[in-house]
Parts: structure tokens; sequence; C-alpha cells
């Protein structure tokens, strides 16, 4: 058989279909693991300045910035801020669902699980 110019093969366009969702997930993924990164840095912030805040204020400052990125927390339970044995523990547990819409109706491919903690003297 005789291949003719600008046509792909089947195997071209079946790795182009991989690429391209392979570059779909990556986009879609990334963001969950930026901002997991991004509240714990907040939450080692508040940390660091635990001593002239009280835990309530902390609390205030970090749901604020969970609600501004959207995190899908289930209740404000979910984070916690806890003080003993001269330390300070803030811990946060959420999951971030990667789906995909098709034909109207939702499918959930992955749940990524994410469980920023800082731990410091406070």
């Amino acid at each position: 058989m005789k291949h003719e110019r600008g046509f792909l093969s089947i195997g071209s366009l079946l790795s182009l279909a991989i690429f391209g969702a392979a570059i779909w997930v990556l986009f879609q993924v990334l963001p969950f693991f930026y901002y997991s990164e991004e509240i714990r840095g907040f939450m080692e912030s508040q940390a660091e300045k635990a001593q002239l805040s009280n835990d309530a204020e902390i609390r205030r400052f970090l749901l604020k910035k969970i609600r501004e990125l959207e995190l899908p927390i289930d209740s404000e339970d979910d984070l916690k801020i806890n003080r003993f044995n001269g330390n300070l523990v803030i811990e946060l547990k959420y999951s971030e669902v990667l789906f995909i819409e098709l034909f109207g109706k939702t499918y959930d491919l992955y749940v990524f699980e994410f469980n920023p903690k800082v731990e410091r003297p406070g």
C-alpha cells in the first residue's frame, strides 16, 4: 500500500489522542496540588505567628483562604487547630475529584485525598 502525503495513520491518530488526553488530565490535576501547597503555605505562616494570634483568628483567616481557593471542604470542622504539649498543629483534610462529563452524565475518574498539616511550637 502506498501512503499519501497529508494523511495520518491510525497509530499516529491514536498517539495524538493519548497525548491530548494526558495533557487534559495534567491541566485538570495540577491545580489540585498547587492549591494544596498554597493552603499549606498559609497554614505555615499562621503557625509561625501563632503566639500572637488565638485559634479563632487563625481559623477565620484560614477559612477565608479556603473559600478564596475554592477548596471543597464538607464543613468548617474539617480544619483542625490544636494546641498541646507546647505545640500548635493545623490540619485540613479534603478531597478533589477528577471527573469528566460525557453526554450529560458525570463520571468520576479519580479521587485525590489531601491532608496539608503543619506542626510548630506555639
